[in-house]
């Protein structure tokens, strides 16, 4: 077979076709970009903005371009500056010690669609984590993290259970509140969960076991807040006596007299014992002459019969030193911690230590009951039945969250466990006040419409 060796030298209809695509392509290509890109300067782009930034996707100058000290510089930069997300957005820093602070577009990256910025990959938290160190040396927190479900420590009041119920100064025995059948004001009952425990959004509304009066309280009213998804159903409400305990723990403390005492301090208690035997003797001056009764015994004491009154200002006295020192001794002390001053005198008031019950047993983390209400609260807090002393700690455990926290999303029951679940990195407590320089044509590139306009463009 011969070749033609003068083939490459004959410009041919083929090689004038080719030349003609190949300069025309990419001038039409220029040419529409120059275009359309006029208009938008989304076909750039790698990607669609997150949900959060949506609204600006026409703009891309406002983030990819260079910004020293507050003030634009020319030119388009790849990668996103913090000084440019710190123009709209305030990030304190997570620690005052950590060594490495990670910009803002590492962890929080973009162009990955409709998805929300705050839900950080494990690897921008493990990068430190994993051997945590700090400009001091030494780190309050465990120093070795590669993930929830690889070797996350236990939670930090399970570890040190001492040192989270130091602070703990009432006395409650759940299982004893949780048996089969207890007394109520209206006969034998079963108490459930949630006749203590249930969200702070839910605390004004009547209690079962509450004060007489707190059974007529209806839910607020509507004060026009504008109200959101589980909001303050992430914690419950804090325990009190009036809303709890009133009703079956009436502190009644004698028989001559139908009302009970306060639930306050020892010196509004006083003030009101004293005016309640004051009011009755003053009403029954016969009672001076009635032998007292001793049915009133504290265990372990004996309670002496008292001298004959020899006026109503005594048998006031009597009385009242009889009540409180069956309030101090016996009463108040099965809930409360009493102290009491060596050397006072007899009738002296003791001091109460302030009621202590954490709301927050995971200062560090962030949990919502509102995520899991789908769950039977025996199921997590599965100690509680058994309980006899506040000094337990009744949060789950690690392994409780871990059984269905296992990080794979499209098997049932194997429900995400990103660090992000939990924890925040920024530390909002630091957060001040912030003001954006931004108006609403430089952020959408569209004018808004003024109050005449839409008027008009509603009548239309």
């Amino acid at each position: 077979m011969r070749h033609d060796l003068n083939y490459f030298k004959r410009f041919t209809s083929f090689r004038f076709w080719r030349l003609l695509l190949g300069l025309a392509v990419p001038v039409v290509a220029l040419l529409w970009l120059g275009s359309v890109g006029r208009k938008t300067q989304t076909i750039y782009s790698k990607g669609p903005l997150s949900s959060a930034h949506a609204f600006f996707a026409d703009e891309c100058s406002l983030c990819h371009t260079a910004l020293v000290s507050g003030v634009r510089m020319a030119g388009f930069k790849k990668t996103v500056t913090d000084e440019v997300c710190l123009s709209c957005h305030q990030a304190p820093a997570h620690q005052a010690s950590q060594l490495f602070t990670p910009s803002c577009a590492s962890c929080h990256v973009e162009h990955q669609g409709l998805v929300r910025l705050s839900h950080v990959q494990d690897t921008q938290c493990v990068q430190c984590h994993r051997d945590l160190q700090t400009s001091g040396g030494h780190s309050r927190f465990v120093t070795n993290i590669r993930g929830f479900n690889r070797n996350h420590p236990e939670f930090a009041p399970l570890r040190h259970p001492a040192t989270a119920t130091a602070s703990i100064t009432i006395a409650f025995n759940h299982a004893t509140h949780l048996r089969e059948s207890i007394m109520s004001p209206s006969g034998r009952a079963k108490l459930e969960c949630d006749d203590c425990h249930r969200p702070e959004s839910e605390t004004a509304g009547p209690w079962k076991y509450g004060e007489a009066g707190l059974q007529r309280v209806a839910a607020p009213t509507d004060s026009g807040e504008t109200l959101r998804i589980g909001m303050r159903r992430e914690l419950m409400g804090p325990v009190t006596y009036e809303r709890h305990c009133a009703s079956c723990h009436v502190l009644q403390f004698d028989e001559r007299l139908t009302q009970p005492f306060p639930h306050k301090a020892p010196e509004v208690v006083h003030t009101f014992v004293v005016q309640q035997f004051q009011d009755y003797i003053d009403q029954h001056p016969e009672a001076i002459r009635k032998p007292q009764s001793l049915n009133h015994r504290i265990p372990g004491m004996m309670l002496l019969p008292s001298a004959t009154p020899k006026n109503s200002s005594e048998w006031v006295q009597q009385r009242v030193a009889e009540t409180e020192q069956l309030l101090w001794h016996e009463t108040c002390q099965k809930c409360h911690q009493l102290e009491f001053v060596p050397g006072a005198a007899a009738n002296a008031l003791p001091g109460v230590k302030p009621s202590v019950l954490p709301t927050r047993w995971l200062p560090n983390a962030i949990f919502s009951h509102e995520a899991h209400t789908v769950v039977a609260c025996e199921s997590c807090h599965t100690y509680a039945p058994a309980s006899q002393r506040s000094s337990e700690i009744l949060i789950p455990s690690i392994k409780t969250c871990q059984s269905c926290h296992n990080g794979n999303p499209a098997k049932a029951g194997k429900a995400e466990n990103g660090c992000f679940l939990c924890h925040a990195y920024h530390n909002w407590k630091q957060r001040t006040r912030f003001h954006s320089r931004y108006t609403i044509e430089e952020l959408t590139g569209i004018a808004p419409l003024q109050t005449g306009e839409t008027a008009a463009a509603s009548a239309k």
